[in-house]
């Protein structure tokens, strides 16, 4: 080993220059503020509190401390560590104290009886944020002024009917009447009510000239990319302008499973990057370092009203004018004190930012690129060449802070995501300043914005390719752990891998490397082989002659039923993920006709995330039905709404649909039946269009034993070849009706559960009545069809 001193002396100075170490001084006070404000958002009565301990932290330290400069006896604790205490709890003291002061105002009076008397009520809004459409609805964040004439100002998430709304209404700035009933949704929300519109809102007021402009640039820019092939095209709005009012459903999902969600809109990485763009002109142009902080400062302002001030912006615009601030002061920056502060000053002026996944998001990957990038690059180093390494340790540093967070959001991991970051992330830099040139360009020199804009679907579609591919590949996603477990969980294998890869260090871990590459190469393949020929083989088998389908969604039920090229489903189980896995593999693109048996969340808890669109829906005519936020929901989405009760029928493709309960009520009433004895049992039989595969199936909801005698005694017709057994098991059955509808088949929906469903009672019913049963719990999807004049099963476990 060399010694510096003697090569120094020869006048040869090998030692590399030191790098400054990193200020994490604000680290802590910006977590803490994090931590109370998510705390004091979410458990409101606990803000005062918060803010008396806070306040009386601070004070008790910054006495210490001055006890300690005057006498300098005490060496127990230094004054240095008690003035960081004092700044830590300051920081407290400012989130925590806006939130207790804002919380009780928040949320109007009027907004609390409306939600809670189910009343409908005329709101007066503005509109605050980008609309998002789905199937069902279009969601828009906006600021109510008014509710039946009364001010009040509240933040409120508003959906508005799919099929009838205009969406050039819904600009920001845009001042709506709207008549809706509103939903409360928990503290902590950055919302303080759901806003289901009974009609279509109308405008009140146009927005003002300013957001009118922004708003104008983002729609011809918009339209503009709507003339542009794939992925491409639906990406280049996002990346340019943030507006993703072009991605549809598919295509995020491509996304987020190969972790590219970040690029779908504007990041804060953006911002740095105009604001970069913008100095390096300026320098160019021979401007003063004033005169380009302020072009810069102006440049930023305006992009964030084309953009909107999503979470990851507000950050990053935060973090963009303190390093103007700073360099317009000639002070030294760093990047985390520049993080902690920016953090510290928004959640103080808006603490329920602690709770927006978005600025979560942002700031995890700052803080990851930060204090990350480097020890990662450097560990990396023991084998790649030092550009390589970096350029690996960037996207994987960002991920690697990010992925508790997502995990929250999706419990799964992304097993390409870092090779996917690494593969598009050169594209997007690129997209961006091309596609935000070609937005204001378009504007003045409308054929030179089309070029340009076709310049910039080129990254863009290359980014949207990545996503396609990687979410094509195997195991793409690896299932997890759900919620804060699932978080922790991951935090704490990461911490013992870095622990591990620490003492498994220099010549130990050389020795091991090639074996683990080794086994590593191997079992990759062998996995690769193994799901090709599994999704080969289940490609094959899977019957596509399908006539009734059970779906695996756990404990709840969710049955198709194919009538002539028309799609049937009937309930939708409680887990969206589970729902679309079985849409997916039976390739169920469209909904024609939705039954909803009743409204527990095992039956229609998933509706809310159905992501493919629904033409029409029958449901219970109960009082239940009629007030549930879900059929309003289903009537914003544009569905035709049926309400059913016995003696009603409907037709469709080659069944016709009986219902035989609950019992109608009176003079147009809704029925007197409820619960589950509520539920919309129905008789689908074929009708004479029938030609392929036709029997019947009685589809029971979760009716009890005395429903289920009642409608026996109704004397209608129960003969069904295939029963949906009632309330996945449970004891409540009668033999008697089981005896009369005489299936060959009973399909059991169910789940793990503490209920012991199915019920022996309940399977040796069955077993009397001649009826077979399978089980979705030990049969995974189940799918019924006629082969060989025979009835036939397929199930997807063996």
């Amino acid at each position: 080993m060399s010694n510096p001193s003697l090569s120094a002396s020869a006048g040869v100075d090998t030692s590399q220059p030191e790098r400054p170490p990193l200020d994490l001084r604000l680290l802590p006070a910006a977590a803490f503020a994090w931590l109370l404000a998510w705390v004091a958002t979410g458990f409101p009565p606990l803000a005062w509190w918060l803010v008396v301990c806070c306040l009386l932290a601070a004070t008790g330290a910054l006495v210490w401390a001055r006890q300690i400069d005057r006498s300098g006896r005490d060496n127990r604790v230094s004054a240095g560590a008690l003035g960081a205490i004092a700044v830590v709890a300051a920081a407290g003291l400012l989130v925590s104290g806006t939130a207790a002061a804002r919380a009780e105002a928040r949320v109007p009076e009027s907004i609390t009886l409306a939600a809670s008397d189910g009343y409908r009520v005329e709101l007066h809004a503005v509109v605050t944020s980008l609309p998002k459409r789905d199937a069902q609805s279009i969601r828009v964040r906006v600021t109510t002024l008014a509710i039946d004439g009364q001010p009040a100002e509240a933040p409120v998430l508003l959906f508005l009917p799919a099929s009838e709304q205009d969406a050039s209404a819904l600009e920001i700035g845009t001042e709506l009447l709207v008549a809706a009933k509103l939903q409360t949704v928990p503290a902590g929300d950055r919302v303080v009510a759901l806003a289901f519109a009974c009609e279509p809102a109308l405008v009140a007021a146009a927005p003002n000239s300013l957001l009118a402009a922004g708003n104008e640039l983002r729609s011809s820019f918009v339209d503009l990319a709507r003339e542009l092939p794939g992925p491409g095209g639906a990406l280049v709005p996002g990346l340019a302008v943030g507006d993703e009012r072009l991605v549809d459903a598919d295509l995020d999902a491509a996304m987020k499973v190969s972790s590219l969600t970040h690029l779908t809109a504007v990041s804060g990485s953006n911002i740095a990057l105009i604001v970069m763009v913008v100095i390096g002109l300026g320098r160019l142009a021979g401007w003063k370092r004033a005169v380009r902080l302020a072009a810069a400062g102006a440049v930023v302002a305006g992009f964030v009203l084309l953009v909107t001030p999503q979470g990851s912006v507000i950050r990053a615009t935060a973090m963009a004018l303190l390093v103007l601030v700073l360099d317009a002061t000639s002070r030294p920056v760093q990047g985390p004190p520049v993080l902690s502060l920016a953090v510290i000053v928004l959640l103080a002026a808006d603490p329920w930012l602690a709770r927006d996944y978005g600025f979560a998001l942002s700031a995890a990957a700052a803080a990851g690129l930060l204090l990350g990038t480097r020890p990662l690059a450097t560990w990396l180093e023991r084998w790649l060449p030092p550009p390589i390494a970096l350029l690996i340790a960037v996207p994987l540093a960002a991920q690697l802070a990010c992925q508790p967070i997502l995990l929250l959001l999706e419990p799964s991991l992304p097993l390409y995501g870092v090779a996917a970051n690494l593969l598009a992330a050169p594209a997007a830099p690129v997209a961006t300043v091309i596609g935000l040139a070609a937005c204001l360009v378009a504007v003045v020199v409308p054929p030179l914005g089309q070029v340009l804009v076709w310049i910039a679907w080129l990254p863009a579609q290359w980014i949207g390719l990545i996503a396609e591919t990687t979410t094509g590949l195997p195991f793409a996603s690896i299932p997890w752990l759900d919620g804060a477990l699932g978080a922790t969980v991951f935090i704490l294998v990461l911490a013992a891998i870095v622990l591990v890869a620490a003492r498994l260090g220099g010549e130990r871990w050389r020795r091991v490397r090639s074996l683990v590459a080794a086994v590593l190469t191997v079992t990759l393949a062998v996995i690769v082989a193994v799901a090709a020929g599994v999704a080969a083989l289940r490609s094959r088998d899977l019957p596509s002659d399908w006539r009734l389908v059970a779906c695996n969604v756990g404990q709840g039920d969710a049955l198709l039923l194919s009538a002539a090229g028309a799609t049937i489903l009937i309930d939708t189980g409680d887990d969206a993920a589970l729902l679309h896995d079985c849409l997916d593999e039976f390739g169920v693109e469209r909904i024609d006709l939705l039954i909803l048996s009743h409204f527990d969340n095992d039956h229609s808890g998933a509706l809310a995330e159905l992501r493919i669109p629904v033409d029409a829906a029958w449901l219970p005519d109960t009082k239940e039905a009629r007030d549930e936020p879900d059929t309003l929901r289903l009537e914003l989405s544009g569905a035709t709404l049926h309400f059913g009760a016995a003696g009603d029928a409907l037709a469709i493709g080659d069944l016709t649909l009986h219902a035989l309960s609950p019992r109608p009520g009176l003079n147009g009433a809704p029925s007197r039946d409820e619960g589950n004895d509520g539920s919309l049992v129905v008789h689908a039989v074929p009708n004479a269009d029938c030609a392929v595969s036709c029997f019947s199936t009685l589809l029971l909801g979760d009716v009890g034993a005395e429903a289920q005698r009642r409608i026996l005694r109704s004397n209608v017709s129960l003969v069904a070849t295939v029963v949906k057994v009632s309330h996945h098991g449970s004891a409540d059955q009668s033999a008697e009706f089981y005896a009369a509808v005489g299936a060959q088949l009973g399909i059991v929906s169910v789940g793990d559960n503490n209920y012991g469903h199915p019920r022996d009672e309940a399977l040796q019913q069955l077993a009397e009545a001649g009826t077979a049963w399978l089980r979705t719990d030990k049969h995974g999807h189940l799918a019924v069809f006629i082969r060989d004049d025979a009835l036939t099963t397929w199930t997807s476990i063996s």
